[in-house]
């Protein structure tokens, strides 16, 4: 009867999941997958014990209800094959119909067995490995991060030397910080909607541009056009209560729409990356791939723009002081002194046709010859 006993709890244990994972984690690298960062993360066995062929579902942690879902097909519709298969969205309830991927044909019950294991779209594209690993429960990795908004983050962007698709150049465009204060309806935007989103200066409801992390990479956009025909609304004001904007976050984050330009990827737990985007290299972005489901935005790393510079315009006398000689004013902005210029006061007058002393020197070229009038020509050359 020990024997039968000890059988039966082995048995109920297995069929409950028990000897299963109950908590993975699941990532995909950006180049075999465009869209994994919607979905990297931890996973928990169903809330509801939901089983398929006797084998535990996942639901991602955090979005358990519209985010993705591991689970089992006991026999696709064309082939008959077992796999395991991965899903996206409230309405995925059948795994042999509504799966996103799936593994090479498998009947493994638990699904760590088919950790760096080949897997395929819909249609059959081997699109490489889906790392699946086990996580203690206790573990950070499954936590949603919790973005602190008291937290020093630059308030104003500047990006220099931007030329856009019609080779039109921007000498100067400056992004204000900002928050979506209501942070909750969109699954996919969650990154967006809690991170600070930078909106370009001049932008009204009707016609905006932003800088916003995506959950993996910044990304800036082109100018967009919303309905809204502004009036009396602020921009503020259509962030935090339109829903055209949340809609219009989610066709950037889902299809790359409206994008220009994107950094390489940023670990979302790397807090000075993934709350600023100063410093980062740009690069164009990456062409639609085939048969997968959505054109996450990500960068080509073979078409980078580094002519480019997006930097902290507001300056900090410890952190990020201006140049040159220049002083930081309590309201973070610079007076440039000593001929210096733009953001920070990093451009040097070096050229300009008027000495300079503070860069009459051998590591700034002399100011460009300007202090000596054999090279220069101007009614204050070589005054100093």
């Amino acid at each position: 009867s020990t024997l039968m006993g000890l059988f039966l709890y082995v048995l109920i244990s297995q069929l409950k999941g028990d000897f299963s994972a109950q908590v993975i984690n699941m990532q995909v690298a950006e180049g075999d997958v465009p869209f994994a960062a919607l979905f990297n993360g931890c996973y928990r066995k169903s809330s509801n014990g939901m089983q398929y062929e006797r084998r535990l579902s996942y639901e991602q942690v955090g979005f358990e209800v519209s985010g993705g879902k591991f689970a089992f097909c006991g026999g696709m519709s064309d082939t008959g094959e077992k796999a395991w298969v991965f899903m996206v969205g409230e309405d995925a309830t059948d795994p042999c119909r509504d799966l996103v991927a799936r593994t090479e044909a498998t009947d493994t019950y638990d699904i760590l067995e088919v950790s760096n294991r080949q897997w395929f779209s819909r249609e059959g594209v081997a699109f490489g490995n889906m790392e699946v690993s086990p996580v203690l429960e206790s573990s950070p990795d499954c936590r949603i991060l919790d973005l602190n908004r008291t937290q020093k983050i630059c308030d104003q962007v500047d990006l220099e030397g931007y030329i856009d698709r019609n080779q039109r150049e921007f000498p100067l465009k400056s992004f204000n910080k900002t928050f979506v204060n209501r942070a909750g309806a969109i699954v996919y935007t969650y990154p967006a909607l809690t991170h600070p989103i930078f909106v370009e200066s001049t932008s009204t409801p009707s016609s905006y541009e932003l800088i916003f992390f995506t959950g993996q990479s910044w990304v800036l956009t082109d100018i967009l056009k919303s309905k809204t025909t502004g009036g009396d609304v602020s921009m503020q004001e259509y962030m935090d209560t339109e829903p055209e904007f949340r809609s219009i976050l989610l066709n950037i984050v889902f299809n790359g729409t409206n994008v220009s330009l994107v950094t390489d990827s940023v670990a979302m737990n790397t807090a000075e990356l993934s709350f600023t985007p100063s410093g980062l290299r740009w690069f164009r972005m990456r062409e639609a791939a085939r048969n997968v489901p959505y054109n996450y935005p990500t960068a080509d790393q073979s078409r980078p723009v580094d002519e480019i510079l997006l930097s902290c315009a507001s300056c900090d006398d410890n952190e990020n002081p201006c140049s040159f000689g220049g002083k930081c004013l309590d309201d973070g902005t610079c007076v440039c002194l000593n001929g210096g210029s733009g953001t920070l006061c990093k451009v040097p007058p070096n050229g300009d046709g008027k000495c300079n002393p503070y860069f009459n020197n051998k590591v700034y070229g002399w100011d460009g010859g300007d202090c000596c009038g054999g090279t220069c020509m101007g009614p204050e050359c070589g005054l100093g």
